[in-house]
């Protein structure tokens, strides 16, 4: 039941369904006389949150679908795409730290060289792929300790960013009926002026600020996150001896 309220599912996954969600609620404010928005606004938004949160698994679902045809379109996901030799995100000294540590793990064999990257990218792509995988999975683990916890909220803004992205679409069919069904109340001699600037605004952010340019710069921001983490991750307690001391010769 914890996991169910964490801080990731709201703000990764129930947060871009109220987004999405937003404008319907207001056209249906925009005809609630006066004297009853009080109670009936309490009542819908305790509705739509509870809507949104059982909901939550169609916005993972929907931003999963999109991840991997974009990550494709970039090239190589993020994170892989950083522990390249050739990707100018971190100079060559740190790069090399962070090869050194994730072979110090054991996380893989043995990590190319730049000629053997050059040569096989594809050895190469499942070698980074391997260790990225790793550190996430390391993060998620120590995301109550610094600098992981840092890791964690990038990782919830890069969540938010990809669900909206994937439910953008439905998203903006909702704010575009939603703004039909307030300009059709001034007609019947309301005058929902908070609604109509609300929905607005909302479609405005959708449409403008809602894109794969914007999803980029949050996996951008949780890759070299995850990554300059690294040095900080324990390392294994050496393993005791199992050989039996000798007595030095008096």
């Amino acid at each position: 039941m914890m996991q169910t309220f964490d801080r990731y599912t709201l703000r990764a996954r129930v947060f871009p369904l109220l987004v999405a969600a937003v404008p319907l609620f207001l056209a249906i404010s925009a005809w609630i006389p006066f004297s009853q928005w009080p109670v009936k606004l309490a009542g819908g938004s305790i509705v739509l949150v509870i809507a949104a949160f059982a909901m939550a698994q169609l916005a993972r679902d929907a931003g999963k679908r999109i991840e991997k045809p974009l990550w494709d379109s970039w090239g190589w996901p993020p994170t892989a795409r950083m522990l390249q030799h050739r990707d100018r995100t971190f100079d060559e000294g740190s790069k090399d730290r962070m090869h050194r540590r994730l072979l110090e793990f054991g996380v893989v064999p043995r990590l190319p060289t730049r000629d053997e990257e050059a040569a096989d990218p594809d050895a190469a792509h499942r070698a980074y792929i391997t260790c990225s995988e790793w550190l996430r999975g390391k993060a998620l683990e120590l995301k109550g300790k610094a600098p992981f916890d840092v890791v964690h909220d990038e990782n919830i803004s890069y969540g938010y960013r990809r669900n909206l992205l994937g439910i953008r679409p439905a998203a903006l069919a909702i704010s575009a009926l939603a703004l039909l069904g307030i300009a059709a109340a001034f007609f019947f001699g309301r005058s929902p002026f908070i609604e109509w600037g609300a929905a607005l605004a909302v479609a405005a952010y959708l449409a403008f600020g809602v894109n794969e340019a914007a999803f980029r710069r949050a996996a951008d921001n949780y890759s070299e996150r995850l990554l300059r983490a690294v040095e900080a991750i324990p390392s294994k307690p050496a393993k005791p001896s199992t050989a039996k001391s000798r007595a030095l010769p008096k």
